[in-house]
């Protein structure tokens, strides 16, 4: 027995003390007739935030202790998705939640890479809670803007008592890192306005504004552009060198791309070293292909194709 469709899988990230739990409790709260399942990773022996999410059953709640996904149990993680799919044939939605302490790259990853992933599971998206009230002072400024740059919705919580100016420096500020992503505003991990189902269709929205450069103290981003139909095999080549040499530096790439010969456009995306390239709606006439690069991107060069 196997899961009639793939199960769509999206990522919950942000620093320690963003409202990561209490937003997950507040999205399930909103979708209570959707079956969820639940990835957590804990530091430390005793799980504490798996004690206090509220509306997914307990036996498809899933501990990954000891460790970081990202980093140290790998192994671990790829089984328990493998299990939880064979396991759970009724499970319509897999949420996970990093520990404060992710990059959230390695845990994205697999969905791109790992083939019986692939055919299992559907990346839907990532969702990062930034503090309002201290991420400017987080101790791991390089982590914090690594969730940042690889989110498609952007969560600013507590923000309550933001006023208009503060407000707008912040979305600019965001924008910067990561112009891909939606950015909302919420107070106490509030969950109404979020429509799961749609993190990819919004993002999408934004990609024609992306500029062809931009700048953060701590992120780049670089855009290339082509008015020609590409060859499939020779941008591929240069893709895969590129991501390959630069996989540190480049934190996240998306593209819309229109390939010699082929009927429909592609869609691309990439997380830390890994990319999947999608096939898009069909075209009467072919677009301008692109593709945007987020990341510590000094050294990063892109060969023309």
């Amino acid at each position: 027995m196997q899961h009639k469709t793939k199960i769509p899988v999206t990522v919950i990230t942000g620093f320690l003390g963003a409202g990561k739990t209490t937003f997950i409790n507040n999205l399930l709260q909103k979708y209570q007739g959707r079956k969820f399942a639940l990835v957590e990773n804990e530091f430390g022996e005793v799980a504490i935030d798996t004690k206090l999410i509220k509306g997914v059953d307990a036996s498809q709640m899933f501990e990954l202790k000891q460790g970081c996904i990202c980093c140290t149990i790998t192994d671990e993680y790829e089984l328990v998705l493998q299990e939880l799919a064979e396991r759970f044939l009724d499970v319509e939605h897999l949420l996970i939640e990093t520990t404060g302490v992710a990059d959230p790259a390695g845990v994205i990853q697999p969905f791109f890479h790992d083939e019986q992933l692939k055919e299992l599971y559907q990346y839907n998206g990532t969702i990062c809670l930034l503090d309002t009230l201290h991420y400017k002072d987080q101790p791991e400024k390089e982590l914090t803007m690594k969730q940042l740059a690889v989110a498609d919705l952007i969560l600013v919580n507590k923000s309550e008592k933001l006023d208009k100016r503060s407000t707008a420096d912040i979305k600019s500020e965001l924008r910067a890192i990561n112009p891909f992503a939606v950015v909302d505003f919420t107070s106490f991990g509030q969950a109404e306005e979020i429509e799961l189902d749609q993190l990819q269709e919004k993002e999408r929205s934004v990609f024609d504004f992306v500029s062809l450069a931009s700048s953060h103290t701590h992120i780049q981003t670089k855009t290339y552009k082509f008015d020609h139909l590409l060859s499939r095999e020779e941008f591929m080549r240069n893709l895969e060198y590129t991501i390959d040499i630069y996989k540190r530096e480049i934190y996240r790439v998306k593209g819309v791309l229109y390939f010699q010969n082929e009927p429909f456009e592609y869609i691309l995306q990439g997380v830390g070293g890994s990319f999947e390239l999608i096939e898009g709606d069909p075209y009467l006439k072919p677009g301008e292909s692109k593709i945007v690069f987020i990341g510590k991107l000094e050294n990063v060069k892109f060969r023309s194709v």
